[in-house]
């Protein structure tokens, strides 16, 4: 009774939030004026009665709060509206876009969180030794420095230098490696999963290895190595699911947000997904397009932070549902 009242407390909340950024979204981009009359203005052969057309056809030609609650209503029903520089309905863009972006994102995050945890054990359980500096000091470096950076490194040393691999695209334009679209995908996803990987796994590195020491210092550890527990299971079964917590959070924001970080990558690689579409919205000013987006990732950061505090409950039974 408890799980489901929290729930619903944090359903209702999260639905306010959503709300929030909804309302602040659209009273920024309308704080601009009129897309079209922007867009149309240096082009003198556009008559007024034309642009009238234009903004009655996208909904623009009503009061403030009328085109709130329109676009509101069908935003719930998963409808953007129509991109004004595509003219393709901003749903299909967003759909069609994003399985690429996740198609780099999810497998970068779930390697990093693989390696991280694999390097974070052998760091902590060798405190003060040459591998956990190492570890912290190659941690702290790929931390440190900027995403787009490691991305021409990569582009630079694999596909410059060695030749072995795309620098952009998701596809070959030409010729398909072994005549399979599935392996010529594979093939292009390597150096962005790649940079993805490499920043992902420093932070989740320095999170994991500081929160895992902690927990070993714990007397409950001390306990269970008395018990005559194998070291294995008390690193695995004990100590590294009380060190999760603190990587849970960022895992959550991680996912949340992985839209929003994905410009950088894209960019970088001419990787045809949302990240380089928001870019290209932001510059051609195709407000369904920015609002559609902005509202997606938005969705994505507050789900994603609803599963992590519910996730919190069923990895540490010390946490009590207020």
């Amino acid at each position: 009774m408890g799980t489901a009242r929290y729930i619903a407390r944090r359903l209702i909340f999260s639905a306010c939030l959503i709300l929030g950024v909804s309302v602040i979204l659209f009273a920024m981009i309308n704080a601009i004026g009129n897309p079209i009359e922007i867009l149309l203005a240096e082009r003198p052969g556009m008559t007024d009665e034309v642009i009238e057309s234009v903004s009655r056809y996208y909904g623009l030609d009503g009061s403030v709060t009328d085109r709130y609650f329109t676009w509101l209503w069908a935003i719930l029903r998963f409808d953007f509206g129509t991109s004004i520089i595509y003219n393709q309905p901003v749903s299909e863009m967003l759909v069609t876009y994003g399985l690429e972006t996740l198609k780099i994102q999810i497998p970068a995050i779930l390697i990093a969180l693989v390696v991280s945890v694999l390097i974070s054990v052998m760091a902590a359980t060798r405190q003060y030794s040459r591998l956990d500096f190492g570890v912290i000091a190659g941690a702290m470096l790929g931390h440190s420095l900027p995403g787009f950076f490691i991305g021409i490194l990569l582009i630079l040393v694999f596909s410059y230098w060695l030749g072995i691999l795309p620098s952009y695209g998701a596809y070959s334009t030409r010729n398909m490696l072994m005549n399979s679209t599935l392996i010529d995908g594979l093939w292009h996803m390597v150096l962005p999963v790649g940079m993805l990987v490499f920043f992902n796994t420093a932070t989740l590195t320095l999170l994991m290895r500081s929160s895992l020491v902690e927990v070993l210092r714990q007397d409950f550890i001390t306990a269970a190595r008395a018990s005559g527990l194998p070291e294995r299971r008390v690193v695995f079964g004990h100590a590294l699911r009380n060190a999760f917590i603190p990587v849970l959070t960022y895992l959550g924001i991680l996912f949340g947000v992985m839209l929003g970080t994905a410009p950088v990558t894209e960019t970088v690689f001419t990787w045809p997904g949302l990240g380089a579409l928001y870019i290209m919205a932001i510059q051609q000013l195709d407000y369904p397009l920015i609002m559609g987006e902005t509202m997606i990732i938005t969705f994505m950061l507050v789900g994603a932070t609803l599963l992590t505090d519910i996730a919190y409950v069923a990895i540490d039974p010390r946490i009590r549902l207020a």
